[in-house]
């Protein structure tokens, strides 16, 4: 593999032994590699490419709106993985025709044929959080109106989930949601979120929008997960990490979007058909850090038992010892679990353990007996049971349709460009 940076180099010429053998791909990728995205999506291309030789691979790794570099602009090489808007790329690798497959962090209005994360799972997952920990009054932060996918997504499944919701500098699209129309500012950010009811859980439609909430809390004296609980819908190890405090962000599977954009890409290049298609990826599930570590409920006897079990859920924990622990009895609890919750004491046990299950089964290769014990089964059959009665698949066909990215029944989809 070559890498190439800024306008200056060449790209090395072909070789005879290259020219003669036809079996050689040469590939371009071209990324914004800064950024943890695409740090990602070239640990998965490398995976691929690991898994099957036979690819001559340049990478570009540069600003998105740094000009072309010379090399590239008279490339003459088989397929493209690219990173950057269409316009961005010479003429002769634009448009119908050509194998490139394009990937960013989001699906944008152009809609490029390519692969992306899901953006209506991703919000899904970040709402359902929420609203699993007894909040029912949500904000949505966009910015500047650069993601409408994910703000219409953010509206429509807290509405769904029986929340208020209020928008922050939204686009008009979303109507009569507007608290106000100021661009998103610290000064702003911090009136709006100090005038929505508390406890609130504020989705962020990115994780620098996120940190931006952290401050703006900060500002105006306002407790973060106590009065505010924030997600973000992009995750990036290092920002999320490094906040204070940590942030809470949905986890996009960058490697699995970059193996999957690889393996579309050499199929383009062998049918000599350029994909036509967009593809959205799933994401890997939910980083829980603590700006969303709280449960908003006043009944002290309901957080004392949800924090326990998700500190022991996926050991022998049982919900007579969840009671016994908390010196109350079983019925009274239970009773006030659905009260408030709408859900009992076993149910919330079931959802931890298959949570656990779902992490491990997307981001290990753990074998199922390993998975039952780690998320608290007593044998495999027991986890294949429970797991299906609730997600509705098998644990290993989970597996396969988080990890792979075909296009399974909802789980991954593909939309025809229009």
């Amino acid at each position: 593999m070559t890498t190439r940076r800024g306008t200056l180099m060449p790209m090395p010429p072909r070789t005879a032994t290259m020219q003669a053998n036809r079996s050689i791909r040469e590939v371009a990728i071209v990324v914004d590699a800064a950024t943890s995205f695409s740090r990602g999506l070239l640990g998965g291309v490398s995976q691929w490419v690991a898994a099957h030789p036979g690819w001559l691979v340049t990478v570009d790794d540069r600003h998105r709106d740094a000009p072309l570099p010379e090399w590239l602009l008279g490339w003459n090489g088989n397929g493209m993985i690219s990173g950057l808007p269409e316009r961005s790329l010479p003429r002769t690798w634009r448009g119908a025709g050509r194998a490139v497959v394009h990937v960013r962090d989001r699906l944008t209005v152009d809609r490029l044929p390519g692969i992306y994360p899901d953006d209506d799972a991703a919000v899904h997952v970040a709402v359902t959080h929420l609203a699993d920990l007894g909040l029912r009054h949500l904000g949505v932060c966009p910015g500047a109106c650069d993601a409408p996918v994910r703000l219409d997504a953010a509206v429509r499944f807290a509405e769904a989930a029986g929340c208020r919701v209020d928008v922050f500098a939204a686009s008009p699209r979303c109507g009569g949601r507007l608290r106000n129309a100021e661009p998103v500012g610290a000064k702003p950010l911090g009136r709006w979120l100090a005038s929505l009811p508390k406890p609130v859980g504020v989705v962020a439609t990115d994780d620098v929008l996120a940190l931006n909430i952290l401050e703006a809390c900060r500002d105006h004296g306002l407790v973060v997960p106590d009065d505010v609980a924030v997600v973000a819908v992009a995750d990036d190890d290092a920002l999320c990490g490094l906040a204070t405090p940590g942030v809470t962000s949905v986890t996009h599977d960058r490697t699995r979007l970059g193996y999957e954009a690889a393996r579309m890409l050499e199929e383009a290049m062998t049918t000599s058909r350029p994909m036509a298609t967009v593809v959205l990826v799933p994401p890997a599930g939910i980083t829980v850090r603590q700006s969303s570590d709280v449960l908003a409920v006043d009944d002290a006897d309901i957080r004392r038992a949800i924090r326990l079990i998700r500190e022991r859920g996926c050991s022998d924990l049982s919900a007579a010892q969840v009671a016994t622990s908390l010196g109350i009895s079983r019925k009274l609890l239970d009773r006030k679990f659905q009260q408030l919750l709408g859900r009992t004491i076993h149910d919330e046990l079931q959802r931890t353990k298959i949570a656990e299950a779902k992490r491990l089964l997307a981001q290990t290769d753990h074998k199922l007996l390993v998975v039952s014990v780690r998320a608290g089964f007593t044998h495999a059959a027991q986890l294949c049971n429970v797991f299906k009665s609730a997600v509705g698949m098998s644990p290993m066909q989970y597996r396969k349709t988080t990890r792979t990215c075909r296009e399974l029944a909802g789980v991954c989809s593909a939309v025809p460009k229009h």
